[in-house]
């Protein structure tokens, strides 16, 4: 008898990150009953911050931020999925792709992930509360402040503005005001960026006092129990919240405000699947990818296991919108619209300490312009480095 072959992943703690891997790893070994994947879980600010070197070593696959392309192809850390899988597999992959996320994953033609997750901030709320109130939600952001002014008492609006958060916000704004080009010869638009924080420092004052606390599961969870939280304008979207029975009310998500100067919405989220560069059993694992990123997989067993597929045919599938309140159809101009970060190596090192920077200075109530000379200095500072 052939000795197994096991495979070890590392997903993300959210049902959202490790259910719908658990699934299929099951219907997977069924089908090739020589393999057996097994998963342990991470916390999702160590998913945003660690260092995938950390990881290869013990994990055959990781679920991975497409920021990270940049370290993964620079210290040669991740297999090229690129020269390891039929050309018409990927360009399948490709058309079927929800906005940029298959490209993400790009690095100097090597493609290093395969995207199974789509997701970009976007607004949630309540719409049962909005509906008993007759309130209508705001298309831009100069209507968002409007809408602070029309909240009866006992209702507000909450914002995950911890560190990561944060910078997501910051970056989200940034590329709404510039069509995406604040970010030239890696150094931050000084302007625009103090622009956008004097607008942030704004919003605050009109925000639930802990959202400087907060992640988006943080909120999403306040919003779905009676809390008063009637609305969230920009944050990652799950759409276990608006399935059935996940929560105690269900959440509804939507375009967030955006400006209507220019045709960018949010900024990309998401996980891709990849390989670790030490996998003992390279094509199983990759076999195992490719299936988890296939379309049927995706429109089935992975939405229907509280997945959020990356698959634009599971995104229009009537079944999975009626699984999850539309929240697909009502987010997909957001998800064909994104901005997406640069990827270059060290930049995950760079937006862990823009992250801290940006939330330190928002607390303080720190002049803007001062925080974007402390943010460009720290991007030139590691730009020399990385060179």
């Amino acid at each position: 008898m052939s000795e197994k072959i096991r495979l070890k992943g590392i997903a993300w703690d959210h049902p959202r990150g490790y259910e719908p891997l658990r699934a299929t790893s099951k219907v997977f070994s069924e089908m090739y009953k020589e393999v057996n994947i097994t998963w342990d879980i991470r916390s999702l600010k160590e998913f945003g911050d660690m260092p995938i070197e950390d990881l290869i070593d013990r994990y055959d696959l990781i679920t991975i931020d497409h920021p990270y392309m940049g370290q993964a192809y620079t210290n040669k850390l991740l297999l090229n999925l690129q020269e390891r899988l039929p050309e018409v597999t990927l360009k399948k992959l490709k058309q079927q792709s929800v906005g940029a996320s298959f490209k993400s994953y790009y690095y100097k033609n090597q493609l290093l992930a395969l995207p199974i997750d789509a997701a970009a901030q976007v607004a949630a709320a309540r719409n049962d509360l909005l509906s008993a109130l007759n309130l209508s939600l705001p298309k831009t952001r100069e209507e968002l402040f409007e809408f602070y002014k029309i909240l009866p008492e006992g209702y507000t609006v909450a914002w995950p503005l911890c560190p990561t958060d944060i910078w997501c916000s910051f970056l989200t704004l940034c590329a709404q005001d510039s069509n995406g080009n604040f970010i030239k010869n890696q150094y931050f638009d000084v302007e625009i960026g103090a622009a956008v924080l004097n607008e942030l420092k704004k919003h605050i004052a009109h925000l639930h006092t802990k959202s400087l606390n907060w992640n988006p599961i943080d909120v999403l969870d306040q919003m779905a129990a009676d809390s008063g939280i009637i609305y969230s304008p920009f944050l990652f979207g799950y759409t276990n919240y608006s399935r059935e029975g996940y929560a105690e009310h269900i959440v509804n998500f939507m375009d967030s405000p955006h400006n209507p100067e220019y045709d960018v919405s949010t900024i990309l989220g998401g996980v891709g699947l990849a390989v670790s560069a030490k996998c003992a059993y390279p094509q199983w694992a990759i076999s195992y990818a490719e299936y988890v990123s296939s379309e049927g997989t995706q429109t089935g067993i992975f939405a229907k296991n509280g997945g959020q597929p990356a698959n634009l045919v599971a995104w229009q599938d009537n079944d999975n919108n009626g699984l999850c309140s539309n929240f697909f159809r009502d987010t997909l101009k957001t998800m064909q619209r994104v901005y997406v970060r640069p990827r270059h190596n060290l930049w995950n090192l760079f937006q862990e300490k823009g992250a801290e920077i940006l939330h330190e200075g928002l607390v303080n109530m720190r002049p803007s312009e001062q925080i974007m000379k402390e943010l460009n200095d720290r991007y030139k500072y590691l730009v020399k480095y990385e060179r």
